[in-house]
């Protein structure tokens, strides 16, 4: 098994703690970026940790959704704002309100 990458593509202001923990580094990455950097990892078959700030991981691009349904060899995972960290929601968070109530969330 080869090594597994560590990816952070977001907000300039967070950048610098992701670098010093060993993840290659796109401050204010676009969403061009971030589809170049997904289409080839999937491409090379690369084993790769992602993590997005919130207006990447709520992007509508295709190969995104494409990556979160398959699971597998990348994982995306996303980071709340450095001014809001409470805005973090997971995927489950609706659905979870859904059979839980509103205070759950």
């Amino acid at each position: 098994m080869g090594t597994t990458r560590l990816y952070f593509l977001g907000e300039a202001a967070l950048a610098d703690g992701f670098r010093l923990a060993g993840f290659h580094v796109f401050a204010d990455a676009t969403e061009q970026q971030l589809e170049s950097l997904l289409r080839s990892l999937q491409e090379n078959r690369e084993t790769a940790f992602v993590i997005l700030d919130r207006s990447l991981y709520d992007s509508d691009l295709e190969i995104l959704a494409e990556l979160r349904n398959e699971g597998g060899r990348i994982l995306i995972a996303q980071v709340p704002p450095l001014q809001d960290p409470s805005a973090m929601h997971s995927p489950v968070d609706h659905r979870s309100a859904q059979l839980l109530g509103e205070a759950v969330t």
